[in-house]
C-alpha cells in the first residue's frame, strides 16, 4: 500500500508523456493538412501567373489595365515565394527538443502555413476576377 503513490506517479507521468507526443501529432497533422491544402492550388497559382506573364508582354490598351495585371502578378508571385519560403524553413524532426519548444513551434507554424493559405487564396481569387471580366 505504501507504493501506492509511487505508482500512482509513474502512471501520471506515463500517460501525461502519451498525450504529450498525441498533442504534438495532432498540431503536426493540422498543419501538413493545410500545407496540402495550399498545395492543391499550386496548379491554379502557376496558371493564373503565366496567363498574368503572357498578357504583360502584350501591348496594353490602357496603363489601368497594365497596373492592375502587374499588381495581380505581384500577389501571385509573393503567394508562390512565401509558399516556397516557408516550406524551406519547416522542420519537422524535434528531436532533443522540449514538448513545451515542439508545440510553441508547431502553434507558430501553424499560423504561419494559415497565413501563406490565406495569401495563396486571395491571390488566386483576385487573378480569377480580373480575367472574369476581361476576357
Amino acid at each position: 500500500m505504501k507504493h501506492l503513490p509511487i505508482l500512482a506517479l509513474i502512471a501520471l507521468l506515463f500517460f501525461s508523456c502519451k498525450d504529450n507526443t498525441r498533442d504534438e501529432k495532432a498540431l503536426l497533422s493540422d498543419i501538413l493538412k493545410v500545407h496540402d491544402k495550399v498545395m492543391m492550388k499550386d496548379e491554379a497559382l502557376m496558371k493564373n501567373k503565366s496567363r498574368v506573364d503572357s498578357l504583360l508582354k502584350l501591348p496594353a490598351k490602357d496603363t489601368t489595365e497594365k497596373a492592375a495585371l502587374k499588381s495581380i502578378g505581384m500577389k501571385l508571385t509573393a503567394a508562390d515565394d512565401t509558399m516556397g519560403s516557408w516550406m524551406n524553413k519547416f522542420q519537422t524532426d524535434m528531436s532533443g527538443k522540449s514538448h513545451d519548444e515542439v508545440i510553441k513551434y508547431y502553434t507558430d507554424q501553424k499560423k504561419q502555413v494559415m497565413a501563406v493559405d490565406s495569401l495563396v487564396n486571395t491571390a488566386i481569387s483576385d487573378a480569377d476576377k480580373y480575367f472574369s471580366t476581361h476576357k
